[in-house]
């Protein structure tokens, strides 16, 4: 099931929906239909590399929940959960592995929390990619933490999960063992929603502190008015988060533990 959920990812996710409608585009010229399939195609494709309507769409995820600038005022609470999300693996010119720029900035946030009231880190997510071999994402992202001088007995790993509500399965069976009850869960705003619904039907009782967040003030200049790749990329990424929504909402409603 789970090699299932990422390749029809991948195929509704752009760029490979763009390619399979142009495919079919190709095959049924002589229809007229085909025409306008080509021309919403190519209205799509641009405004989905529109920079301004790209931070419209990404606004309704990041702005559900407010950043935790002090977690004193949310209560007592047992550990902070910080989930994983992008690796760049060695090999080629890159001499070691690193972790992504949005990893960074959700170890930033969780070591930020840390240092006003060191609690436990758990550092939750594993290899997502069912078609190559692991290559020690959680093992990386804790490096990051002992780097920083959070103490060894401080860093707690979780490297099973491959998606968030797998996250949430184990981190669950942690705080368990633990008898923890009450946690920060620190991950990307844009991705914060999903993993709430996630861990709410799992593990009650997580206080979102998200991090990571990329819509800042809007600037107006005549530059932003042309599609963009990195506009593109932010969309995409977008997209595959609101399709998460469903997906998660689904899952949570029969989740049965």
């Amino acid at each position: 099931m789970f090699i299932l959920k990422q390749l029809l990812k991948r195929l509704i996710l752009p760029p490979t929906s763009w390619i399979l409608l142009l495919a079919l585009v190709l095959i049924f010229w002589n229809r007229r239909w085909a025409r306008k399939v080509l021309l919403a195609t190519f209205i799509l494709i641009t405004l989905l590399h529109f920079g301004p309507l790209q931070k419209i769409v990404r606004y309704g995820l990041e702005s559900q929940y407010a950043p935790l600038e002090d977690p004193s005022q949310v209560g007592p609470y047992d550990a902070i959960v910080v989930l994983t999300g992008g690796q760049v693996p060695a090999g080629g010119l890159i001499p070691r592995p690193t972790i992504s720029q949005s990893m960074f900035r959700r170890l930033d946030e969780a070591w930020r929390l840390y240092r006003v009231l060191p609690k436990p880190i758990i550092v939750s997510g594993g290899h997502a990619d069912p078609f190559t071999d692991p290559r020690n994402e959680n093992k990386i992202a804790r490096d990051y933490l002992l780097l920083w001088k959070v103490p060894p007995e401080h860093v707690i790993s979780e490297p099973n999960s491959r998606d968030t509500f797998e996250s949430a399965v184990e981190v669950k069976k942690i705080l368990a063992r633990k008898g923890w009850k009450r946690y920060l869960l620190v991950t990307s705003a844009v991705h914060m929603p999903r993993s709430m619904i996630a861990f709410r039907s799992v593990v009650p009782d997580p206080i979102p502190a998200p991090g990571d967040f990329t819509v800042g003030e809007s600037q107006f200049s005549p530059l932003s008015l042309f599609p963009s790749e990195a506009a593109g990329q932010n969309m995409s990424a977008t997209i595959h988060e609101y399709i998460g929504l469903i997906n998660y909402s689904l899952r949570a409603r029969f989740y049965n533990p």
